[in-house]
């Protein structure tokens, strides 16, 4: 076992070796690595003089551009298939209460323009979208984020810190994947690209990122902590002032979720963690497989979806942490009844800010809408490695080997990608 003090200096030293941090503001931080705060916190060491300035005044903020091309020879028709695009985004946060307290409270923003380079991003590259001609027949999702959205809010909320740091409340325009099922490799910006290593595991149906919600988290005495939100389920992030009309409407429907956690210490609660989250999505959401939505924004159809999701992950050695995560849904909303995914995570493999990870995922499909024309079940692996060069450039090659895509006339699917970031 590793002892506490040994794990704490553990915690800290990944603030040179991730890319997005997991815990380094004062108190306690229930958002996940891609959270506005943690984005910024991961990139003080290489701020010039007047940002830091700036910072100690409770202003702090960040830009960095991102591109990721994917390619497959084993397309869901026997041809090959390729996809690629760019992000831009901009954040921060201007605490104005509670400098001197710890009981901070402040705006948080982060812009983004999310553009293809090719004619079908990757967002629809899998094939579940039914969007795109080049895909691969998979259901499920690769690099989600990378759309061809445009212009987009996806923070724009007030984030107020009590009880001394311990706790966090944040109402507005909220990423619910930044308090949803998070741990250290979360982030698709850093660390895996699919889905099924991410927020939900694919056993849980998500909103929009950038939709009016209302999140608080709470360390309840010094190792365990509970987490829980209630969002928008019909809001979207390109046009986030129609959120009035869809969160508080006659046919509003809402995405809830409530998460029990235990970690080691608070500096830790995204390495030394576990972790339940139970979900619920109201009928009527037009993230639902049977539902569809008019021209209008009206959904039609839509029925519910609940489950329950969890993750263990802690570190065996100074840099090697393994994970075990899953979950378990019923209803119409996720794309999985059933996903288990283990892996791992090594830190520091090469140079002190690089890091390897590497996971299998088996998942049976939704049994109520997708088998009707897809197989039960899939395999999913996935190995990349993130490398940092300098202060302001990171590139991630990447490989994934589907087993069994379940909308293909393949056997199985090799899809080979790499994603570059620059950030300030």
């Amino acid at each position: 076992m590793i002892d506490i003090s040994k794990r704490t200096r553990i915690a800290f030293s990944l603030a040179s070796i991730l890319s997005t941090p997991l815990v380094f503001a004062e108190g306690a931080n229930f958002e996940g690595p891609d959270s506005v705060e943690n984005t910024i916190a991961a990139q003080k060491e290489d701020q010039k003089d007047w940002r830091e300035h700036l910072a100690q005044k409770g202003f702090t903020f960040g830009a960095d551009y991102f591109a990721l091309g994917l390619t497959s020879s084993d397309g869901a028709n026997g041809d090959s298939a390729s996809s690629a695009s760019g992000v831009a985004r901009i954040y921060g946060q201007w605490n104005l209460v509670g400098l001197e307290s710890g009981n901070t409270g402040g705006l948080v923003w982060k812009i983004e323009h999310r553009h293809a380079y090719t004619d079908n991003a990757p967002k629809d590259y899998s094939g579940i979208t039914f969007q795109a001609e080049d895909n691969i027949g998979y259901v499920g999702m690769i690099a989600p984020a990378f759309s061809d959205q445009g212009f987009r809010v996806t923070d724009l909320n007030w984030k107020q810190k009590i009880n001394g740091g311990r706790g966090t409340i944040q109402f507005g325009w909220q990423d619910v994947t930044n308090y949803v099922d998070t741990y250290a490799l979360a982030s698709p910006w850093t660390g895996f690209t699919n889905l099924a290593f991410s927020t939900g595991s694919g056993a849980m149906g998500l909103p929009d990122d950038g939709i009016l919600a209302l999140s608080a988290g709470h360390m309840i005495g010094d190792n365990f902590y509970v987490v829980a939100g209630i969002a928008d389920a019909n809001g979207e992030s390109d046009d986030i002032f129609d959120g009035f009309d869809t969160a508080f409407g006659s046919d509003a429907s809402y995405f809830t979720t409530l998460e029990l956690g235990w970690t080691a210490s608070q500096e830790q609660i995204y390495t030394e963690n576990f972790h339940v989250t139970l979900w619920h999505m109201d009928e009527g959401s037009r993230h639902s497989l049977s539902s569809s939505t008019l021209p209008d924004g009206t959904v039609i159809g839509g029925e519910s979806g609940q489950g329950i999701n969890f993750s263990y992950s802690t570190f065996i050695t100074p840099q090697l942490m393994p994970f075990i995560r899953g979950g378990f849904s019923e209803g119409d909303v996720a794309l999985y009844d059933t996903s288990i995914s283990v892996g791992f995570g090594y830190f520091g493999l090469g140079a002190p800010k690089n890091n390897l990870g590497f996971a299998i995922n088996w998942a049976e499909t939704n049994s109520d809408t997708l088998q009707a024309f897809a197989d039960d079940d899939q395999v999913t692996a996935e190995l990349y490695y993130n490398m940092q060069f300098g202060n302001h450039f990171q590139l991630t090659p990447d490989v994934q080997f589907i087993h069994n895509p379940a909308m293909s006339n393949e056997d199985t699917a090799l899809v080979f990608g790499v994603r570059g970031r620059v950030f300030l």
